[in-house]
């Protein structure tokens, strides 16, 4: 026996064993704070310049 479940674009298929996902999920983006990039939610500065602060703070 199986189910399907649809949630906007996400569909779930569940059976006995199995759960599976297929689908998209809308991701929040924000900018970063020094070079104004495009990053997903809940950061504030991209890798690039975060690895570039790093060096910076080593000196």
């Amino acid at each position: 026996m199986s189910e399907i479940h649809r949630e906007g674009l996400l569909f779930k298929w569940i059976t006995k064993d199995y759960h599976i996902i297929v689908g998209f999920k809308r991701v929040g983006h924000g900018k970063c704070s020094v070079c104004g990039k495009r990053i997903p939610t809940g950061n504030n500065i991209c890798d690039i310049c975060f690895e570039k602060e790093k060096k910076i703070s080593k000196k």
